[in-house]
């Protein structure tokens, strides 16, 4: 895998160089696509959609038709409409404070309809490559990459579980005869490998019903073929490594699991959600000094300014650095980052109420009763149905 790393940034440093010391020569015409689609990948996984959406343009104003790029243009579509939502750092706060789940969220329409025009084109060029040749690999590829993010937009956002399973089992299957055809397709392993891993991976209760309806998973054969796909792959190796450290971190494999983020912290700076997902590991595994030392050093980058790190949800963070801080018996450093939790600008008002009640309670600890009225006053006029009737039968008790 270390391997795959300083090949990838081998090649980028060296496409970047090649970019420097002839682009003054060079027409934009004259440019290789492939620069500007590893470019977007680049961008892409420092969560720099524009730049990465910029790139992946050029690459098709020098070949319209090349459905490869075509799939990633829709990728970044998706990708940077589920990061507006918050969709891709929602597990940071999923275990310790429940209330911060996502509900369904509400897409841009004008982001999806591009994502599914794109998705739409790769259709119509790969259908229209298998009506000449049935066998033609890199059609089969991509027609499966449509119905894999066709899966990830049911299961994220429309939240169509079992409609998503439909798309990421034709997914999976075309990919199948890819391998089949070419056993040499590395990149084909990765939606392969997910599915056999998500599929094996479901309660009994659950998977009944699945193979019953004919679906079959093991997880261990999905494990490997993630693992190949990271370290053999051409265009998929981030995302492997990704799903494969998260897959790794569910099996309680958690210094795997970091050794990996690590990796990809230093190759994509910029990505903060890698760091996060360092100390959400440090939860999962119960220690809980080491997940706030990594929330706390991803809070004073983004307060530093930080590349990348402005972007990170600070309201949010301080949130669960105080809950952690809290149930860690630091009153008065919990009491703090509530407070910080109330200032910033990206804090919605749910999270204030939150916080606000949480500092009355820690108030109250401390014998502080006029300061914890106060909290709770704040929290009462606010409309927030369950956050107010805690608040009001708080400030019950202390009348």
């Amino acid at each position: 895998m270390c391997c795959t790393f300083h090949y990838q940034k081998r090649l980028f440093a060296g496409l970047l160089l090649l970019t420097l010391s002839f682009g003054a020569s060079l027409r934009a015409g004259d440019i290789d696509p492939w620069v500007f689609i590893h470019a977007g990948m680049k961008h892409l996984y420092n969560l720099d959609y524009d730049r990465a959406l910029a790139n992946y343009k050029e690459a098709l104003k020098r070949d319209p038709e090349n459905i490869r790029f075509l799939n990633l243009l829709a990728n970044a579509y998706l990708f940077q409409e589920l990061y507006r939502l918050g969709q891709l750092d929602g597990n940071l706060y999923s275990s310790s404070n429940a209330f911060l789940k996502a509900k369904k969220p509400k897409p841009n329409r004008a982001r999806i309809k591009l994502f599914r025009d794109t998705l739409a084109r790769v259709r119509e060029l790969a259908n229209a490559r298998l009506q000449k040749d049935p066998n033609d690999a890199e059609a089969l590829y991509s027609l499966g990459i449509v119905h894999s993010l066709e899966a990830t937009m049911k299961f994220t956002i429309d939240k169509k579980f079992i409609s998503a399973l439909r798309s990421g089992t034709k997914a999976n299957s075309l990919h199948e005869k890819v391998l089949k055809l070419d056993p040499g397709f590395h990149d084909a392993k990765l939606i392969t490998g997910i599915y056999q891993y998500v599929v094996g991976s479901l309660p009994w209760t659950v998977k009944v019903l699945v193979l019953f309806l004919g679906h079959r998973g093991n997880k261990q054969k999905g494990i490997r073929l993630v693992h190949e796909a990271m370290t053999k792959g051409q265009l998929v190796t981030t995302d492997a490594t990704v799903l494969l450290s998260l897959g790794y971190s569910r099996e309680k494999q958690h210094a795997y699991a970091r050794e990996l983020l690590e990796k990809l912290t230093e190759f994509y700076p910029r990505n903060y959600l890698y760091r996060l997902e360092i100390g959400r590991s440090y939860q999962r595994e119960g220690n809980r000094p080491e997940a706030l030392r990594v929330y706390l050093d991803v809070a004073k980058r983004s307060e530093s300014g930080a590349p990348g790190y402005g972007r990170a949800p600070r309201g949010r963070l301080y949130f669960e650095i105080g809950t952690m801080q809290q149930r860690m018996n630091k009153q008065d450093e919990a009491l703090a980052s509530f407070e910080l939790s109330t200032q910033q600008k990206d804090t919605d008002g749910l999270v204030r109420a939150y916080a606000r009640l949480r500092r009355g309670d820690i108030l109250l600890q401390q014998n502080h009763p006029e300061q914890a009225r106060e909290e709770f006053e704040q929290v009462a006029a606010m409309p927030y149905k369950k956050p107010k009737q805690q608040a009001q039968a708080k400030l019950k008790k202390l009348r």
